[in-house]
């Protein structure tokens, strides 16, 4: 094998770790993020339903969570070890909006509407919709860094 071959080969072991890489980026941040926002709505929106349908939206949201789930990891196309950065940055995700949620529902009892939990968890969607594109690039880079390690 000449050097040339070697350099070849390597370049396209690298070329395809990109490609993995981005396919695995792509993967996470992909359509998951709206049914991601549909269960952080259907969850956020039923604290001031009435009894029987605050339990129909809790329970509809743990379905959308779980079945968002399983498809993910059905559909992968590359499967990776969640590293604990990876998990790590999933629950600060997860915090912030829990956190916007929080404040959401706050400012909403404040101004006093009349079903203040409903609009809290759509701007608490709204904010995890976001969240879920505008991270795309940290999740490159964890990917990225824990691939290389």
């Amino acid at each position: 094998m000449t050097s040339y071959d070697a350099q070849t080969a390597l370049d396209a072991i690298r070329h395809r770790q990109e490609q993995t890489r981005d396919e695995y980026v792509r993967h996470t941040s992909s359509s998951y993020g709206l049914i991601a926002a549909l269960a952080v709505f259907a969850v956020g929106s039923a604290n001031d339903l009435s009894s029987p349908w605050s339990l129909i939206a809790r329970l509809a949201g743990g379905v959308l969570l779980a079945a968002g789930l399983v498809v993910r990891c059905r559909r992968t196309r590359v499967y990776r070890k969640p590293s604990p950065a990876g998990m790590l940055f999933g629950a600060w995700v997860t915090a912030v909006a829990l956190t916007v949620f929080i404040v959401a529902s706050t400012v909403a009892r404040v101004i006093d509407l009349p079903i203040p939990s409903v609009p809290a968890a759509a701007v608490a969607a709204l904010a995890t919709l976001v969240a879920t594109y505008a991270t795309r690039p940290i999740v490159r880079k964890i990917a990225k860094r824990d691939n290389q390690s």
